[in-house]
């Protein structure tokens, strides 16, 4: 999947492996994330594959860098690629995955994880609302734009946006039902729904 993240990038224009993680950091790391070795090497493997081609190119100051392209070959994988439905990908949150057994640790440490994890999305949707004020000084109002580029990628923007103020939320909503747990008060439940059982849970 990694190699259609680059081919998106690469298709707008050529750029250095350097270049491709600092495009990484701007904007695809809403919804995909890598690293500066895993991007090198993913390149490797698509310039034998074909998919792109690496041009050298000097410096009179600095070292000489090499910058890929897209080729034909790897357009036409892109487009057939885009053109497949997506298939729904299994969650992996760590977060939850430690959630779903705080009952083993104090009742503070957990409490502390959810209030973390709470300072942690609240700050990545801080960076996502720098972006989008940067991309708006530059472009106006995103979702008026006729630019079919930036369109797409405000939309990407704007999903990334909504998940972190999800996932701030929650650990609020999860904080206040915790204190009312270890209170000895039955939980409300959420959005006027029943709580589930742990027997259900547990299947």
């Amino acid at each position: 999947m990694l190699r259609f993240a680059i081919l998106e990038l690469l298709e707008r224009k050529p750029l250095s492996g350097y270049e491709l993680k600092r495009r990484f950091q701007g904007s695809i790391v809403f919804f995909w994330r890598a690293n500066h070795s895993q991007i090198y090497r993913e390149l490797k493997l698509m310039e034998k594959d074909g998919l792109v081609v690496g041009s050298k190119v000097p410096h009179d100051w600095r070292p000489t860098k090499t910058v890929y392209a897209v080729t034909s070959k790897g357009r036409e994988a892109l487009v057939e690629w885009l053109r497949e439905k997506p298939k729904l990908r299994g969650v992996k949150d760590e977060m939850m995955l430690k959630c779903f057994a705080f009952h083993l640790v104090p009742p503070e440490e957990a409490e502390a994880q959810l209030a973390h994890h709470q300072k942690l999305h609240q700050q990545r949707l801080e960076e996502y609302l720098k972006i989008k004020k940067q991309l708006e000084d530059r472009h106006g109002q995103l979702l008026e734009t006729r630019d079919s580029i930036l369109f797409w990628n405000a939309l990407c923007l704007y999903q990334a946006m909504d998940h972190e103020r999800m996932y701030v939320e929650w650990c609020r909503w999860a904080i206040a039902r915790h204190k009312e747990f270890s209170a000895g008060n039955r939980p409300a439940a959420r959005d006027g729904r029943e709580n589930d059982s742990h027997g259900k849970l547990a299947g």
